[in-house]
């Protein structure tokens, strides 16, 4: 076997096994834009095959306005938290939730989590802190019939990665007016950013329109793997003349 071969073959296994957050987040394979729909609609209405479009995060800021740590602070439970006071919404005073998108509030975000329910694919968080993404979430679902499960978050910082106050967290889920997301603590005087990328939203008047009602959507580039080069730089030519020989 040639060098040029070997070292372009250990390359590609290295970055496909070792890229930092660069896996499969249980999203369509490709990432594309919004002009097009899943369900084989363009974006004006025309019938055709079309890719789904990219996932846009829905943006919560869990702020601590005081001087210390509150612990276990509950974000969504619309069916729960809806009818209560901003901007604790439940919580200890002191905390302060609201939407991290313009012209949207958190008492609109836990409507449409009630009326039109969607799955996450990646929940992505950012803080003042390090330490404050370091903290778990825990994820509790629950149904009319009183089954309820739930999943403890555990953020990992990857050896790969230089951001130190980012987390991002592979694990699919569902979010509807039962489900809320415990965050085991917010430390003093810090605001906690969570991104929600939704893999599949649920619309009942999509199906008015004759489209489909459920909508998957195509993986976020959010966090880049870093490219792991074996060998030296590598030379085109030199590659083309390993793959002939």
């Amino acid at each position: 076997m040639k060098l040029n071969k070997y070292f372009e073959d250990v390359n590609e296994f290295a970055n496909e096994n070792f890229f930092s957050f660069d896996g499969d987040f249980e999203f369509a394979d490709e990432d594309f834009g919004f002009d097009y729909e899943s369900d084989g609609y363009s974006a004006d209405g025309a019938m055709g095959t079309a890719p789904s479009p990219t996932s846009q995060p829905y943006i919560i800021n869990v702020q601590n306005t005081t001087a210390s740590n509150i612990n276990n602070v509950t974000i969504l439970g619309a069916y729960t938290f809806i009818g209560t006071t901003a901007p604790a919404f439940g919580n200890t005073s002191g905390i302060s939730i609201t939407m991290g998108i313009t012209n949207v509030s958190y008492q609109e975000f836990l409507y449409q989590s009630m009326n039109k329910p969607f799955s996450i694919g990646l929940t992505y968080t950012s803080a003042d802190t390090a330490a404050q993404v370091l903290e778990t979430i825990t994820v509790t679902q629950k149904d009319i019939n009183g089954n309820i499960s739930s999943k403890v978050l555990t953020p990992t910082i990857d050896p790969y990665q230089f951001q130190v106050d980012k987390i991002a967290f592979k694990f699919e889920y569902r979010i509807d007016g039962f489900t809320n997301l415990v965050i085991a603590r917010v430390l003093a005087g810090t605001t906690l950013k969570i991104y929600f990328y939704p893999s599949e939203t649920v619309s009942v008047s999509r199906a008015l329109a004759g489209r489909a009602a459920v909508q998957d959507y195509g993986r976020p580039s959010v966090v880049r793997g870093t490219k792991i080069q074996i060998g030296g730089r590598r030379n085109p030519r030199a590659l083309q003349a390993g793959r002939r020989g």
